[in-house]
């Protein structure tokens, strides 16, 4: 825990990505911890039945993983975070920019975790 202003200055969004959701062969314990995530993610939203017109997902960082299996049963996600780089990150990622993280592994379990729909 450290103040914001040097939150702000030194946490690298682009690091933690591909430190943690990268879903590398070398990332063996990181990808169990975000696989397990996204199963209860799945449980909630889809098999325990979770949905509404608005979630809204505060202190999201540069990620998207926690919204994927909510995307089909919330009318409107908004995702909050206090740094401009986490922002800037979803931001490109959004607009398909080059230099964007690559969500791509982390979808296509989730789809296979849905059923491939």
């Amino acid at each position: 825990f450290t103040e914001a202003e040097v939150y702000e200055q030194s946490f690298d969004s682009q690091a933690y990505l591909n430190e943690y959701y990268s879903m590398s062969d070398k990332q063996k314990g990181a990808n169990a911890f975000l696989m397990q995530n996204l199963r209860s993610l799945y449980k909630m939203f889809s098999l325990d039945g979770v949905r509404g017109d608005t979630l809204i997902d505060v202190g999201c960082g540069p990620t998207i993983y926690q919204l994927l299996s909510a995307c089909e049963r919330f009318q409107e996600i908004t995702a909050l975070d206090y740094t401009e780089r986490n922002r800037q990150e979803l931001e490109k990622w959004l607009k398909n920019e080059a230099g964007a993280f690559d969500w791509g592994p982390v979808v296509k379990y989730v789809c296979e975790l849905e059923g491939d729909r």
